[in-house]
């Protein structure tokens, strides 16, 4: 009979110090991974179309398309893939594409990345650079670096350029260069 108990009290003393030994492994599971957790994106979307709409009128500010978006909650961040901007204001319609973008502070700026191209439907001019910021709230557009203007009469290189899409001005920068071809 003594010895009976002493098995039963081995196995249960065995028993319990698997279960604490399982339980120290399994104390936090995603300790390991919490990194890869925290910067996974929270939401992956394909083929997709926001609106962002003005506070004061109700009208629509941009309409931007995606072929693919990655929204980070940690960094408060959103990618896209092949961005499409239009936008429309008193000085007319706007398109930017590009193949990468990125949507920061709450959707007020729009970063434009690689092969960025500007169009001006109304004025027929084309603005080609590699980076291209939009700032919906301040109505303004710049580029931080080279970028090529191509318009009716020949085409301007500056080094950066910043415009107010609600005045149409544009201010260039950096070593500006202008062609004219003319018109017959």
């Amino acid at each position: 009979m003594r010895r009976q108990g002493l098995l039963s009290a081995s196995g249960i003393l065995l028993l319990g110090l698997i279960v604490l030994m399982t339980l120290h492994e399994w104390d936090n599971p995603l300790e390991d991974d919490r990194e890869a957790f925290l910067s996974a994106p929270l939401i992956i979307a394909d083929t997709i179309t926001a609106k962002a709409y003005d506070r004061e009128t109700g009208k629509v500010s941009y309409e931007l398309k995606a072929d693919h978006l990655e929204q980070f909650q940690r960094e408060a961040l959103t990618t896209l893939t092949e961005p499409d901007l239009r936008m429309e204001n008193d000085n007319g319609v706007w398109t930017i594409r590009s193949r990468r973008g990125e949507v920061r502070d709450n959707g007020d700026l729009i970063v434009f990345m690689d092969e960025v191209k500007a169009r001006s439907e109304t004025n027929g001019v084309t603005l080609s650079t590699d980076q291209l910021e939009y700032l919906n709230d301040a109505g303004q557009v710049r580029s931080p670096g080279a970028l090529t203007l191509e318009h009716r009469d020949g085409n301007t290189r500056a080094g950066s350029m910043q415009s107010d899409l609600n005045s149409g001005e544009m201010t260039l920068g950096q070593g500006v260069v202008s062609e004219f071809t003319g018109s017959n």
